[in-house]
């Protein structure tokens, strides 16, 4: 992750965590339970308090963050307490686990406690990052599309190296060619250990088709995920009609293989590109929209960080539209990513 990432990830916990005052909405609980807990008090409802602290946290927008962000939210001990993940927590500690409601505000306070100590640590990353770096500096030029190799798409040896680097040659060709661009473009500016990661810096017009690749293919995965999650709640019923949810599973694979042949009119509809006279473009990008959904189907994950501001001085009036286009787009596959692993789960 790259410095002004971490520095953007502050800026994130300060305006989702502290100025909602997550903490306090959860203190505000606790203070009530922990009063209930007192054998010599009357008891008193905490409804309220319960709805305004779910309400709170589950405006919190997990989906701006990078892959790499919500790594690094989880060392903050934030993650658990905000979004869906926050709200189950406090319905497993007020109904579900519940032993006795001295044990239900010990709970609440341990998380309070952990976030206060989030926010601490986001304070002295913050403080520390702006008295010894430039930010400015640190500002990314272009998107960056993370691309990491995990899963069946890792690589394990030479061999696979040389064929993923032609595959991924394949896919910047096709993209780039849709958009009057050359795979040149797609420049590498960094990588890393671990699952082996890349990073690339592409412009505005790469970065644009392929998140909307990757958004059409994970709007298909959710439909085909919800058709699945059916016939598994059938066959959980054991009616005696076996071939009902064998039924459902085969539409599942109709409405995958569909979905994901109409991906290539979707992007030339998105594109405006004409079958003639740009046949070439349609080919490769054809090829590229195959291997790169290949690449997803097999584990890889795609990643995109936009930068804070359009420094490129041309066309600004046309980058600020894509630039909308590409943090709404960026958004929502982080929100069916989210999804697709609930439901996986």
């Amino acid at each position: 992750m790259h410095i002004i990432e971490l520095y953007q990830l502050i800026e994130w916990i300060n305006k989702e965590i502290r100025e909602p005052q997550v903490v306090n909405k959860y203190q505000a609980l606790f203070n009530i339970i922990q009063a209930n807990a007192q054998s010599n008090r009357p008891q008193q409802p905490f409804e309220a308090q319960r709805e305004d602290l779910i309400n709170t946290i589950s405006r919190v927008n997990l989906a701006k963050l990078s892959a790499d962000q919500l790594k690094s939210l989880v060392k903050f001990n934030i993650t658990p307490y905000v979004g869906q993940d926050g709200i189950d927590g406090i319905k497993d500690i007020l109904y579900k686990n519940v032993i006795d409601i001295a044990t239900c505000a010990s709970s609440i306070q341990k998380i309070i406690n952990e976030i206060n100590l989030g926010l601490q640590k986001a304070e002295n990353v913050q403080k520390g990052l702006e008295n010894l770096v430039d930010l400015e500096e640190q500002e990314i030029e272009n998107v960056l599309i993370r691309v990491t190799f995990t899963g069946n798409a890792a690589m394990s040896n030479i061999v696979d190296f040389k064929n993923w680097a032609s595959t991924w040659h394949d896919i910047a060709r096709g993209i780039a060619m849709a958009v009057n661009l050359a795979p040149e473009d797609v420049r590498i500016v960094g990588a890393k250990r671990g699952s082996i990661i890349v990073e690339l810096a592409v412009a505005y017009g790469i970065a644009h088709v392929t998140s909307f690749i990757i958004l059409k293919a994970l709007q298909v995965a959710d439909r085909v995920l919800g058709i699945r999650k059916k016939a598994v709640e059938i066959e959980n019923l054991k009616l005696e009609n076996k071939k009902l949810a064998k039924d459902i599973e085969a539409e599942a694979k109709k409405e995958k293989n569909s979905g994901l042949n109409n991906i290539l009119n979707e992007v030339v509809k998105e594109l405006k590109l004409k079958q003639d006279g740009e046949g070439d473009k349609i080919t490769a990008l054809d090829k590229s929209i195959k291997d790169l959904l290949d690449f997803v189907e097999k584990g890889g994950d795609v990643d995109f960080v936009m930068p804070e501001s359009d420094t490129s001085g041309e066309n600004e009036a046309e980058n600020k539209g894509i630039r909308d286009k590409l943090k709404i787009s960026f958004e929502e596959i982080k929100k069916l990513e989210m999804k697709k692993k609930l439901i996986e789960e």
